[in-house]
């Protein structure tokens, strides 16, 4: 008994033994179109473990299981497979798309919908087309790259971030035109260059009324919504991008030298405007280039560590973003770190807690040289002492108007910014009904910057002054809390969806600013406040509140017949008593004809939608406290004579200011047609804009000469198209095109104006004209240069001479006078464009990246030919009977006030940008499989390579041709994913 008992015993154990045995199990996971094709980065999992592994750049893998396990295959676009292991040692997998999946799951606003079930104009942008881009700046990744988003940069920087966001143009003529943004579904505030671009998932842009009414009063110039990455269950994912890159300017218009200016000056006023200094410095050839040494040659290094992961039930993502960039203009610099995590944990089946939180922290404590001063400066002065080291004061004696462009090098500049955002959910899958949900998001946003400065006796201003110092706090706080009410069911073909919101939202800003000057000496700089003999203290104070509350249904039947129905209730603090709330509805009807009976006669259509929507949304466009009086201080001499301080009003409040309201139609059509190897969206949309905010003009015996009102209305309208298609796809070369193309006009229908007729009538002194776009350049027409053997006694000019600015008689009255300003060419374009192709053969990728603004007529200060000897440096080619040009008048100094005032206004500023070129190899090597790498590339990047533009300035792009001028970068990279 007791052998047959050690027997069973043995046998068991065998038994235990063997189905606990790890064995190595390998394979390869293969495209189902070529087997021959492996696919990197599957997650290979064993069902029930937190064991697994990724497959490598060949979709190779080798993981330890038991025969009992079950490895589960997943891949996003393609079906999840479960495959038991059994006896075999090596399992070979073919994945099958998911055609649900590819239907593409779109961020909508509190929620999420089937691209095939959204009825409202939403264009996306996802984290694989962010990443093939290396760059700091999310505004400037996106120019051209959606439509009916409109990208133009204001100022040249180093963080790249000064840039103009406008969805589908102008509504507004006053109030700002910039979309609404809101971060992991929070309204967000302030610089997109503290957002990493590396951490974003998603970006979508919602730009018809329908989609954007879920925001309301907010959302009357579109709503980009941009959301950010979460872990996956599986194997940790550690990924590591990083790049150096060059920067060089662009272009620089042709600069006067010494020589040049100084001619330019004796021709136009005689020797006797020569100066002292100028002519000293011209006999020793003196020859300051001020914008060689106010510029370089940029560098940008970029760092970004992220990892992400998880189990069924919790997973994260973290990273870190580090930025050194070195711009263009000396001392443009600036260091900027943030830091991410985001945690989704599931409690209980019904119960799950999340939190998505950043951190940044920006040093631009660099000083940069006066850029627009080193533009116009003399090239006739001198930057440094005797020495060629120490700067000069006033290089100009005798213009002590002028600074050294080069003197914020002299200036203590402290700036540092802190921001921290938390946004933490908790959301309740109700266990008795099915389907139903609640949510409740509260978030903080804190936002500190410091600014400390300091100008000692080697700057102008801290000579005369006794050295200047500036301190500068400014804090911000925002609160936000949702509750947010979900129910989604299907009932046979009958798909029904309801969102119910309550927000309350509370932000403050306070700022606290001290100047102080009559130091006794510069050696402890700003650390010696209670030493200053004059002290000037400032303090601001800001809050305000926002309630709203939404209703949204959606409703489809079969897939076929979609609604959607939205109300949003929004109420501002801002606003006087009788109009702090407003209502905001939209609704929206799709059809998608692709899934009725008859269209399976048509197989060359794969996707084919209509969609219809109307709605109204808002704009505040009034900072707190706009609809109180005001009072501000003021010195005056009283009855005794005597200086007195009294108050006087600043602003007369207006109590029944409301809200900016837009009525838009939109029609629009999804297609998709041969498998979808050509896909797109086209939209036409009408926006009215009633109860604009404008300053109305009344009379100065109220204290103030002007009352901002509701008094003025717009129209927008225009179309927008998106397509993409795979031009070839095979087993070694690939080739794919994204084409976007925008067109808008709007016009200006009222201002508040009444003519005798009763009618709207034009703001002249505004430059706002009824039926004219929101923008318009509104000047006298250059007509040429007379020239010698023209009949200028007869003309409208006939005390002109051969050489002056020909202006032409629009009325043909025969003189020249206000009557003859008109429009010329279009402030706005007549179309955006951007196209992107990307080449892939093999292991190496090429990507273009082209854009263009065509149609856009701009003011450009430099085409002034105005010269006072000072200033304004620019080379000209200026008439003389030698070179009787018909661009640049005669160099003289007479009464030709055309000459000064309305010659080169305007200027063509139509272009075509090579924006982007980018070269990859991804890495194909047994070496990354030994080192367990998923993925290691390799790439080259140029950015503004080529600009093709008949614009004669620094940039057309550029609000200002006088600021730091656009760059080209080169740039080197890799990214490595463990």
């Amino acid at each position: 008994m007791t052998q047959k008992l050690l027997i069973l015993m043995c046998f068991a154990m065998l038994l235990v033994t063997q189905s606990f045995a790890q064995s190595t199990i390998t394979g390869t996971v293969t495209d189902p179109e070529d087997q021959n094709l492996g696919i990197p980065g599957v997650n290979v999992l064993v069902a029930g473990t937190t064991r697994g592994v990724v497959t490598d750049i060949n979709g190779s893998f080798t993981i330890s299981a038991s025969a009992d396990d079950v490895l589960v295959f997943s891949f996003v676009g393609y079906t999840t497979q479960r495959i038991t292991i059994g006896n075999r040692s090596t399992i070979n997998v073919s994945m099958a798309p998911d055609m649900q999946a590819l239907s593409e799951v779109v961020v909508v606003g509190y929620g999420t919908q089937k691209r095939s079930d959204i009825t409202g104009a939403v264009a996306s942008y996802q984290a694989e087309q962010l990443e093939t881009m290396p760059t700091i700046s999310i505004g400037q990744a996106l120019q051209g790259r959606v439509a009916g988003l409109a990208v133009s940069t204001a100022g040249s920087g180093v963080e790249g971030d000064e840039v103009n966001l406008q969805i589908r143009g102008r509504n507004s003529l006053a109030a700002s035109n910039a979309p609404f943004i809101v971060l992991d579904g929070i309204p967000y505030n302030g610089r997109l260059s503290e957002i990493n671009p590396m951490d974003i998932a998603s970006l979508e842009v919602l730009k018809d009324a329908s989609s954007a009414a879920i925001y309301g009063a907010r959302a009357a110039n579109g709503v980009i919504l941009i959301t950010t990455k979460r872990g996956t269950p599986g194997k940790v994912k550690i990924n590591y991008d990083t790049y150096f890159g060059v920067d060089q300017i662009a272009n620089i218009p042709d600069m006067m030298d010494g020589n040049t200016f100084y001619q330019t000056k004796v021709d136009r006023y005689g020797q006797g405007i020569i100066t002292a200094s100028e002519q000293t410095a011209f006999e020793n050839g003196v020859n300051t280039d001020w914008l060689d040494l106010a510029t370089r040659t940029g560098t940008r290094q970029q760092h970004n560590l992220s990892i992400a992961g998880g189990t069924d039930d919790t997973r994260y993502f973290i990273s870190g973003n580090y930025v050194d960039a070195k711009g263009v203009a000396k001392n443009d610099d600036v260091k900027r770190f943030t830091l991410r995590l985001n945690v989704d944990t599931k409690i209980t089946p019904w119960l799950t807690l999340g939190t998505s939180n950043q951190m940044a922290k920006v040093d631009r404590s660099a000083n940069a040289a006066n850029f627009g001063q080193a533009f116009n400066m003399n090239p006739l002065t001198t930057p440094f002492e005797e020495d060629g080291r120490t700067l000069t004061i006033f290089p100009w004696p005798e213009d002590p108007f002028f600074s050294n462009p080069l003197e914020p090098f002299n200036q203590l500049n402290e700036d540092h910014t802190r921001r921290l955002i938390t946004n933490n959910y908790l959301e309740i899958d109700l266990p008795y009904i099915p389907g139903l949900s609640y949510r409740v998001n509260a978030s903080y946003d804190y936002r500190y910057r410091a600014i400390d400065t300091y100008s000692g006796r080697n700057t102008r201003a801290g000579l005369q002054q006794g050295g200047v110092a500036t301190t500068n706090n400014w804090q911000e706080e925002d609160w936000i809390v949702e509750n947010i009410l979900s129910y989604n069911r299907s009932f046979d073909k009958h798909n029904i969806g309801f969102t119910g919101l309550y927000s309350a939202q509370e932000r403050w800003s306070k700022n606290h600013n001290l100047t102080a000057n009559g130091f006794p000496s510069d050696i402890m700089t700003n650390f010696q406040y209670n030493l200053a003999t004059v002290w000037t203290p400032s303090d601001a104070y800001t809050q305000w509140n926002y309630i709203s509350q939404m209703a949204r249904i959606n409703y489809s039947f079969d897939s076929r017949y979609l609604l959607t129905l939205t109300a949003r209730r929004d109420g501002y603090s801002g606003f006087g008593e009788a109009t702090k709330f407003g209502i905001f509805p939209s609704a929206a009807i799709g059809w998608n004809i692709d899934r009725e009976p008859f269209m399976a006669q048509i197989p060359q259509i794969s996707a084919m939608k209509l969609r219809v929507s109307y709605g109204e949304n808002g704009n505040q466009a009034i900072a707190p406290y706009s609809t109180l009086p005001g009072l501000a201080g003021q010195n005056y001499l009283n009855d005794s004579r005597e200086t007195a301080f009294g108050f006087y009003p600043s602003g007369i409040g207006d109590p029944s200011l409301g809200w900016e309201t837009s009525r838009s139609t939109n029609f629009g059509m999804d297609f998709g047609i041969f498998g979808n190897r050509i896909q797109g969206s086209l939209d036409y949309f009408i926006t009215n804009t009633t109860d604009l905010l404008l300053n109305r003009n009344i009379s100065q015996v109220n204290g103030t000469g002007q009352i901002r009102q509701n008094i003025g209305a717009t129209k927008n309208q225009g179309m927008d198209l998106q397509i993409s298609s795979v031009n070839i796809d095979n087993r070694a070369f690939k080739w794919t095109t994204d084409l976007t193309f925008s067109y808008f006009k709007n016009e200006i229908v009222d201002v508040g104006l009444r003519n005798e007729d009763g009618m709207p009538a034009d703001d002249v002194a505004n430059r706002w004209f009824i039926g004219q776009p929101l923008n318009v350049n509104f000047s006298y027409l250059f007509d040429g240069i007379w020239q010698i053997g023209d009949d200028i006694v007869n003309s409208a000019q006939p005390n002109a001479r051969p050489g002056d600015i020909r202006v032409r008689d629009v009325n043909g009255d025969g003189r020249i006078d206000a009557l003859d300003r008109t429009f010329i060419g279009r402030a706005i374009p007549d179309f955006i464009a951007g196209l992107n192709n990307i080449v892939s053969y093999k292991n190496f990728s090429l990507q273009l990246f082209i854009s263009t603004v065509q149609g856009l007529t701009r003011s450009n200060e430099l085409m002034n030919p105005f010269f006072d000897g000072r200033t304004r440096t620019l080379n000209r080619a200026w008439w003389t009977e030698e070179n009787p040009n018909n661009s640049w008048p005669a160099n003289r100094d007479d009464s030709n006030a055309y000459q000064v005032q309305y010659f080169g206004r305007a200027n063509n500023a139509s272009f075509v940008r090579l924006n982007d070129v980018t070269l990859s190899y991804r890495l194909n090597s047994p070496m990354l499989s030994r080192l367990n790498l998923g993925r290691a590339e390799i790439y080259v990047n140029g950015k503004n390579l080529v600009t093709i533009t008949d614009w004669e300035g620094t940039d057309p792009e550029l609000s200002s041709q006088r600021s730091i001028p656009f760059v080209k970068s080169y740039i080197a990279g890799f990214r490595v994913q463990f």
